[in-house]
């Protein structure tokens, strides 16, 4: 089974740009739910303010992206597309709201890339990063950029991967306002990185670096938390580390159980890096029946959200 992709997290950060000059209270109530990873919550008061009908078409798309986030992270793929197909139709109506638009679609390419529909994603992202390029938003594109060079990694490009790299590190330096949550997931794909490289020390390091980063805002109790923790385990087992691969990674399980459940992509993900774990310490029986649990959940999550690619997002 193909590794999840680690774009979704820098999308906080990137969603969260949706309300960074918007008055409206209700979609600021959402931006701090998003933030705090309180996923059932998110999803309601995104329902109740769509079921309001007193949004402008620009509000509306906002709110439908954020329920769209709170979908994915809870692993209704098949809701998460439907919400982000319907935010896209309407953000950008008016014509006035293209960054919105273009960081909806960036975040759509997040699930296509869950999903294992990666031709698809880079296709979206790179029209993201077209768009941003026309607002001169480098913050954006650095992000963007960073995103390609994960998938690039997972896809053991390590070529692409350091090209994609390099564009995200030279348009950060370019702007003058690149938040700690996105240095963190720049810092995480440098991680990755390494990791492909064969430097499981250096990758070691950037997780350690990234994860603090991402505490400062996010505290323990948060999926993309959870996540970083089982990226670090598999750097401590790359290097031989068994045992701090271990723990690493069991806290990352139990953070995204406690948080977004048991049936997400990230979760099934983490149980089949928990898995090769078990075989490095001889638990080959145990190993075994987790992996063919996890892939057997993972394909079931998957498989309704590879068939609904995006006609708007291809365009």
């Amino acid at each position: 089974m193909k590794r999840i992709i680690s774009v979704l997290l820098g999308l906080i950060s990137f969603v969260a740009l949706l309300t960074a000059q918007n008055n409206n209270p209700g979609l600021d109530s959402l931006s701090q739910l998003s933030r705090h990873g309180q996923l059932p919550q998110l999803i309601q008061a995104a329902n109740s303010l769509l079921a309001g009908g007193n949004l402008s078409s620009s509000d509306k798309g906002i709110a439908l992206t954020y329920l769209a986030y709170g979908y994915q992270q809870s692993g209704d793929l098949h809701h998460a597309v439907a919400s982000y197909e319907q935010a896209l139709a309407v953000i950008n109506r008016d014509g006035l709201h293209t960054a919105e638009y273009a960081t909806a679609l960036a975040a759509l390419a997040t699930l296509y890339a869950e999903s294992g529909a990666i031709d698809t994603a880079k296709h979206v992202l790179l029209r993201s990063i077209h768009i941003f390029e026309q607002q001169g938003d480098h913050a954006a594109i650095a992000g963007l950029w960073n995103d390609l060079a994960t998938i690039a990694a997972d896809e053991h490009s390590s070529r692409d991967a350091h090209k994609y790299l390099a564009h995200a590190l030279a348009e950060s330096q370019l702007a003058g306002n690149i938040t700690q949550d996105q240095l963190a997931a720049i810092t995480s794909t440098q991680a990755r990185i390494a990791q492909l490289d064969g430097d499981p020390t250096s990758a070691i390091s950037d997780y350690q670096r990234s994860l603090a980063l991402w505490k400062q805002s996010h505290g323990d109790q948060q999926p993309q938390t959870g996540w970083l923790y089982v990226l670090l385990g598999e750097a401590w087992l790359q290097s031989g580390n068994i045992a701090a691969a271990h723990d690493a990674t069991l806290h990352g399980l139990q953070i995204l159980q406690a948080t977004s459940g048991d049936r997400t992509p990230r979760f099934f993900a983490a149980q089949l890096a928990y898995s090769k774990i078990l075989d490095a310490s001889g638990s080959h029986a145990e190993a075994s029946t987790l992996r063919t649990s996890a892939n057997s959940g993972l394909t079931d999550l998957t498989r309704a959200s590879q068939n609904q690619i995006s006609i708007s997002a291809l365009r």
